[in-house]
């Protein structure tokens, strides 16, 4: 009987992947920061939406779901670096949660942390900063939207044009998470991420990434 694939399958990238090296290199302990660096940044265009397959997405209209049904979404057999595996990542999705926690990443992206009534069952969402999406992202101006009304909420002073200060990979110091524990909806493109341990992520590494639109609710 052939193996479940599953978030932290390197067969679902390209052998010369930058993921798929990480992910060989971490089940035979010899994964490095340099490479953790590397892999997290690939796929770039898909997580900002500058992916030819994004253009198709701008006139989708919404998709209500939960965390729950998106947790229980397969992995695709393939991942492809430059564009969108068919199903979840090729819909604009929609839910209201309960947003956990938060921080800014070090290569710019808000991390959030979502979750349904039950505070266990997470998954993340990212905002990245205006400032480093590609000029061909198809969702650009949504994306600074997205990210103005969570800086107006939470108070947060930031140039949203200015690119993110570049380090060296494993050498960031990383801003704590914030809790807040307030209810939202989300609007965001699907992306399967791999799994390399980050907080909230999904037994399936679903994400909203990028997310287009943010509500609070109360």
């Amino acid at each position: 009987m052939p193996t479940q694939s599953t978030a932290e399958d390197p067969e679902k990238y390209h052998p010369e992947s930058n993921i798929h090296q990480y992910l060989v290199s971490k089940a035979a302990n010899a994964a490095t920061p340099e490479l953790l660096g590397a892999a997290v940044h690939e796929r770039w265009d898909v997580k900002t939406a500058a992916d030819a397959d994004a253009q198709a997405l701008t006139g989708q209209s919404p998709t209500s779901t939960t965390i729950t049904e998106l947790r229980a979404l397969a992995v695709p057999a393939f991942l492809p670096p430059d564009g969108r595996s068919d199903g979840a990542e090729k819909t604009v999705w929609e839910l209201t949660a309960t947003l956990q926690t938060f921080r800014s990443e070090s290569d710019g992206d808000y991390h959030l942390v979502i979750s349904t009534n039950d505070p266990n069952e997470t998954m993340i969402a990212e905002i990245p900063n205006p400032g480093d999406i590609p000029p061909a992202s198809f969702f650009a101006e949504q994306i600074a939207s997205a990210r103005t009304a969570f800086d107006s909420h939470f108070q947060i002073t930031e140039n949203i044009n200015a690119p993110t200060a570049p380090v060296a990979p494993g050498l960031a110091a990383e801003a704590q998470f914030q809790e807040v524990a307030v209810q939202v909806t989300l609007t965001g493109l699907g992306y399967f991420d791999f799994n390399h341990h980050q907080l909230g992520v999904a037994p399936n590494a679903i994400e909203l990434h990028p997310v287009i639109n943010i509500v609070f609710n109360g």
